[in-house]
């Protein structure tokens, strides 16, 4: 953490997207920490052309260790470096996550297989352009290399996903996949639906992300 946390709902929050330059693969992870709630938010989800989309939501985890972005939780492992500010930045991941069949299937039980899933990645900024991502994703039995563009942010202060809605990247362009997430107030249970697509661009593909204000309580559809 950067700076103390003085709201009760105070978090920090760490991310990285990226996709292949066909389009074929393409996936986020997000790392939120809650250090007045003891706790710690971890997202991340893969997605593609023809691709059963693998969500992972896991909203009740430890904080890291102290000075590090390392995160331990049952079936997760995860570590987030930034190596050097603003320039390369790292997202190790071993865990298992569930491969669905429909995307709106994560608001409902969210039944289906179980798979392991795995990503070695880095982000190296490039001067005016997206980050070069490179590395591995490992799906099931599948190892996928890696060589596309992303983007990557940090933020901290109070969330904004339970009091207003906002837009982030090109809304309108044609979606390749999808991968909405349910977003739980930690408190009073209230849910945004925070819809993240991967979309075509003329620049090739990207993420594009909306938040929408559907006000319903924890465990609704």
């Amino acid at each position: 953490m950067t700076s103390a946390p003085t709201h009760r709902l105070w978090a920090e929050s760490w991310y990285g997207d990226f996709a292949a330059p066909d389009g074929s693969v393409g996936g986020y992870a997000q790392l939120t920490l809650w250090p007045n709630l003891g706790r710690s938010w971890f997202w991340s989800a893969l997605v593609g052309l023809d691709r059963r989309p693998v969500m992972l939501l896991e909203t009740d985890a430890p904080l890291p260790r102290p000075s590090t972005l390392e995160l331990r939780a049952p079936g997760l492992w995860t570590e987030f470096i930034e190596q050097i500010p603003d320039e390369h930045f790292t997202v190790d991941l071993e865990a298992f996550a569930v491969a669905l069949d429909d995307p709106e299937e994560v608001f409902g039980l969210g039944w289906g297989d179980r798979v392991p899933y795995g990503l070695e990645l880095e982000w190296e900024a490039g001067p005016g352009l997206p980050d070069v991502v490179h590395g591995q994703v490992l799906v099931g039995d599948e190892t996928i290399e890696l060589d596309g563009r992303g983007r990557r942010f940090h933020w901290q202060g109070t969330p904004a996903w339970w009091d207003q809605e906002w837009t982030n990247g090109p809304t309108d362009a044609p979606v390749i996949a999808s991968a909405p997430l349910p977003v739980d107030h930690p408190d009073t249970g209230q849910r945004t639906r925070l819809e993240r697509n991967l979309v075509s661009t003329p620049a090739g593909p990207v993420w594009s992300e909306k938040n929408l204000l559907v006000g319903a309580a924890r465990g609704a559809n």
